[in-house]
């Protein structure tokens, strides 16, 4: 990754590191991260009464979700980490995870002034050259950017997204702090090790300054687009190349609400009927192309007044590979199906565990964790809360898992949580069920034909039926 040697601290810049990190500890701990750190279970016992000494003296409320929403101002790089915790059950656990998936990317705006002369910088015209209208106040303002409004000349409404000024230079800073703090951690806790928090932190890192590119997220806007030309009920926004930079990014302006507003359309809209097609939308993403919304949340999904759903706000993708879509497939029917040791083996089978993992041990804690959930009517069974319990039983046996599943698996509780929020009849599973029997049966029936070949009890099932199927013709045969 070509960004991990820039933001690992140099020895020089470790106390400028530790003097910030006694602010940011203080209001962490003040709001509750010691509480945090202590269910993670990643202190030695011999500190135990230090922390608890801290926890009394300092801890004023637990994290809370006012909180989350305000972590933009210690640092934009704060959000970002937040949002890439919530993707790793197999790490931090579910209680964590499961409140920053909540997280909302909200920060006050920069000032009209430095934005329009990003724009011009931008596209070397003055600002009036490229718009008929420009809104100086911004409609939305979030850690890495904010967004305008404006008409163009050729009298198209248009949403101009700008990045914030020096951004890149202000995340560097926040994955240095995060970085050295990691060093420091693992140099008093070897437990913190085992969580591999640089390996994260150098992911996420890269990952967020790729986003910080606004090029990429028009790419992946018109990918998404393109995937969808045949489906006449999802769109993504038009973007306007000629407006678009590295720091600028001009789309269409969707005329809509929020997927969680639709009461405040004009147009009545057959609720059913939108979560019938926001659970397809999700199927064909995930299933069928590969390649998903990473960031899922209701402010990012929009309804126009002729019903079509307008997804926006593409820094976050998620792309599976065949062979990752066969494997999901196969996890969620085994679920389905309660066939807990065909899990265990085909974790096994993807090189996903150690050798001297007890496959057994490991069927029985599944079996724990699944059974509760899949006993419950079909129509409440939450998939994604499912997953995730399995991804994070990765923490006590060293499941290695790609964090594109994990990813995913924040995606499936969004878009469950959306469903639910409109519609609380709605399942996605079984909404999506025939479209996924007709997915595996263009691309996994002889994956599923070998799975039952290798079932030992396969041939003794088969030879009984078909020595039952030649007794019934020699019974017929000899009654002439």
């Amino acid at each position: 990754m070509r960004h991990i040697k820039v933001i690992v601290p140099k020895f020089y810049e470790y106390p400028l590191i530790i003097s910030r990190c006694f602010y940011v500890i203080y209001i962490l701990i003040r709001n509750g991260l010691l509480t945090e750190i202590e269910r993670l279970n990643i202190i030695n016992k011999k500190y135990q009464k230090i922390l608890n000494t801290l926890k009394f003296i300092f801890e004023k409320k637990k994290i809370d979700s006012e909180f989350l929403n305000n972590l933009g101002e210690i640092g934009p790089g704060f959000v970002k980490l937040g949002q890439a915790l919530s993707t790793r059950p197999d790490i931090f656990g579910l209680n964590i995870t499961n409140r920053l998936i909540l997280l909302q990317d909200k920060l006050p705006p920069f000032s009209d002034v430095i934005a329009i002369k990003i724009i011009e910088e931008e596209t070397n015209k003055k600002i009036d050259e490229i718009f008929n209208f420009f809104e100086k106040k911004p409609i939305a303002a979030a850690s890495v950017a904010q967004v305008h409004k404006g008409v163009l000349k050729n009298g198209s409404e248009v949403a101009i997204k700008v990045l914030r000024p020096n951004i890149e230079q202000t995340l560097f800073k926040d994955f240095k702090f995060f970085y050295g703090i990691c060093n420091v951690l693992e140099f008093f806790s070897s437990n913190c090790k085992r969580l591999s928090l640089k390996e994260i932190i150098a992911t996420f890192a890269h990952s967020s300054l790729d986003e910080i590119d606004l090029r990429l997220e028009a790419s992946n806007s018109e990918q998404l687009s393109e995937n969808f030309n045949d489906y006449e009920l999802f769109d993504t926004p038009k973007i306007y190349w000629e407006y678009t930079t590295k720091k600028l990014l001009t789309s269409e302006f969707v005329d809509g609400v929020r997927i969680d507003e639709i009461n405040n359309l004009k147009k009545n809209i057959n609720v059913k009927n939108l979560t019938t097609v926001a659970s397809e939308i999700f199927f064909y993403q995930t299933f069928r192309d590969g390649f998903f919304h990473g960031d899922l949340h209701p402010g990012n999904i929009f309804i126009n007044q002729s019903g079509k759903i307008i997804a926006i706000d593409f820094g976050i993708m998620g792309y599976l590979n065949l062979n990752d879509r066969k494997f999901l497939a196969k996890l969620f029917n085994f679920l389905l199906n309660k066939e807990f040791f065909k899990i265990v083996k085909l974790h096994q089978e993807n090189g996903m565990l150690d050798k001297d993992i007890d496959l057994h041990k490991l069927t029985q804690e599944i079996r724990i964790l699944a059974t509760p959930i899949l006993n419950k009517p079909i129509g409440d069974i939450s998939m994604g809360h499912l997953f995730g319990e399995i991804l994070a039983l990765s923490r006590k046996f060293n499941i290695k898992i790609q964090a594109k599943f994990c990813l995913l698996q924040k995606s499936m509780i969004m878009a469950e949580g959306i469903a639910r929020q409109i519609n609380p009849k709605a399942n996605i599973w079984q909404t999506i069920e025939p479209l996924m029997e007709e997915w595996i049966n263009d691309n996994m029936k002889y994956d599923f034909l070998f799975e039952k070949i290798n079932d030992k009890n396969f041939f003794s099932k088969e030879l009984f039926e078909i020595f039952q199927k030649i007794d019934k013709i020699l019974k017929k045969f000899l009654s002439f």
